[in-house]
C-alpha cells in the first residue's frame, strides 16, 4: 500500500446518528481499527484534546474512513489533561444490534444459514414498532447451508454471532452516508489457500518474507466432539438426539456436551422437521466448542494487497517453516494500525480463545 493510500484512508469521518457530517479528524496519535467477521469490529482512538475533538469525539457519534467498509459507534470518550488526550473506544455498527432482542418465536424451516439470519434482524430489529432508525436489509447473497430452527426469547446480536460461527458466514451493518441508509448485510469470504485453484493463491510464509513477527496459540479445553439434545417430555421419554462434528471420535476422544432444549417446542413441526432443530441447537453450542487454534502475525511487504488479493473473511495458507506449521485458516479479524503516518496490517488466522469459557445453554 501506498503512502498516499495510507493517508487518504486513514482520514476520520465523523458523523452523528442521524448520519449527518458532523466534520473529519485528519490528525491524530493513533488509531486501531479491528475488523472482526464473525462479531462487531472495534475502534480505538487517540487524538489531541482540544475544543474541536472534544466537540466531534462525542458519545454515540460514528467514525468511518474513506475506503471502509465498516462504520464504528463511540461508546466510551477518556480524557486526560496530564498528555492532553481524549482516547475514543467503540464498535462497529453491527453490534448496535445487541440493542434489540427476538421477542417471539421464529420458526425457520430448511432455509440457508443468510435468510435465517436476515429474517431474524427484519423480525426484531426493522418490522417492529421500535425500529432501529435507518436500518434495512441489504441485498441477498444467496449464500449458506440450509438449517432449520426454533429461536425465542434472545439477545439478537448474540444469537447472530452463534449463526455466523454454525455457518462460517460473516455479517455486518454498512452506512451508507448518501442515502442515509445502513443495510444489513451476510457475506462470506473467498478461499485463497493453496490447496484450491479457483482463487489467486494467498502464501504468508517465511519463504516469502511476507510475514514477521509471529504468535500461535492452540487450545483444546473446552472441545466437545458430540451433543446430546434433549427436547421435550419428561425422564426416558424425552425426545434425544445427537449433534456431531467428528463421527470418527471414540474413545478418550469422544467428547460429549449435554444440551437441555426443552424450550424447543415441537408445536406444528413434522417429527423430522423437530429433530432437526435440536441438531442445529446441538450445532450451534459445538460451534462454542471447537479447538482453538489461531495465528496471529504482522504482514510484511508484499506482493498481495489487502482488500484485493485478501480480505476479512478469506481462507489463506500460513506456512510457519520454522515451527513446522502449514495451515489453511479464515482470516477472522484484520488490525488496522495507524500510527506514526504508517498502516501496520496483522490479521489473525483461525478464532482466537474466548476470554470465558461458557457451557451453559
Amino acid at each position: 500500500m501506498t503512502a498516499e493510500e495510507t493517508q487518504q484512508r486513514s482520514m476520520i469521518k465523523v458523523y452523528n446518528m442521524d448520519m449527518q457530517r458532523q466534520g473529519v479528524i485528519d490528525v491524530y496519535r493513533s488509531l486501531i481499527w479491528t475488523r472482526k467477521y464473525r462479531e462487531a469490529g472495534t475502534v480505538e482512538l487517540h487524538a489531541a484534546l482540544n475544543s474541536k475533538n472534544l466537540q466531534l469525539l462525542r458519545m454515540g457519534n460514528i467514525l468511518t474512513m474513506t475506503g471502509a467498509v465498516e462504520s464504528a459507534i463511540i461508546e466510551g470518550i477518556a480524557v486526560d489533561d496530564v498528555t492532553c488526550e481524549i482516547t475514543a473506544t467503540g464498535r462497529m455498527l453491527s453490534a448496535a444490534l445487541e440493542r434489540r432482542s427476538i421477542k417471539t418465536v421464529v420458526n425457520i424451516t430448511n432455509s440457508s444459514y443468510e435468510e435465517a439470519m436476515r429474517q431474524l434482524v427484519d423480525a426484531s430489529a426493522i418490522s417492529i414498532d421500535h425500529p432501529l432508525p435507518h436500518l434495512e436489509l441489504g441485498e441477498a447473497m444467496g449464500i449458506g447451508d440450509s438449517v432449520t430452527l426454533q429461536v425465542s426469547h434472545k439477545d439478537l446480536y448474540s444469537y447472530l454471532t452463534r449463526l455466523s460461527s454454525c455457518s462460517n458466514l460473516g455479517f455486518r451493518i454498512r452506512a451508507d452516508y448518501k442515502t442515509k441508509k445502513m443495510y444489513f448485510e451476510v457475506y462470506e469470504g473467498k478461499d485463497h489457500s493453496k490447496a484450491q485453484k479457483q482463487n489467486k493463491r494467498v502464501i504468508f510464509s517465511e519463504v516469502y518474507r511476507n510475514i514477521g513477527q509471529v504468535t500461535y496459540t492452540v487450545n483444546e479445553q473446552k472441545y466437545k466432539t458430540h451433543a446430546v439434545v434433549m427436547g421435550e417430555g419428561e425422564g426416558d421419554e424425552r425426545t434425544m438426539v445427537e449433534a456431531v462434528i467428528d463421527a470418527d471420535a471414540e474413545g478418550w476422544e469422544r467428547r460429549e456436551l449435554i444440551v437441555d432444549a426443552r424450550d424447543l417446542k415441537k408445536g406444528t413441526m413434522t417429527e423430522a422437521q423437530y429433530r432437526s432443530a435440536l441438531i442445529q441447537r446441538g450445532t450451534e453450542k459445538l460451534a462454542a466448542c471447537g479447538v482453538v487454534e489461531c495465528l496471529e502475525a504482522t504482514i510484511l511487504n508484499t506482493n498481495f494487497t489487502y482488500k484485493k488479493d485478501y480480505d476479512i473473511g478469506d481462507i489463506v495458507t500460513v506456512d510457519k517453516k520454522a515451527w513446522g506449521i502449514t495451515m489453511d485458516k479464515r482470516i477472522t479479524e484484520i488490525q488496522e494500525i495507524y500510527e506514526n503516518g504508517g498502516l501496520s496490517i496483522v490479521p489473525t488466522f483461525g478464532d482466537p480463545l474466548s476470554d470465558q469459557i461458557d457451557l451453559t445453554n
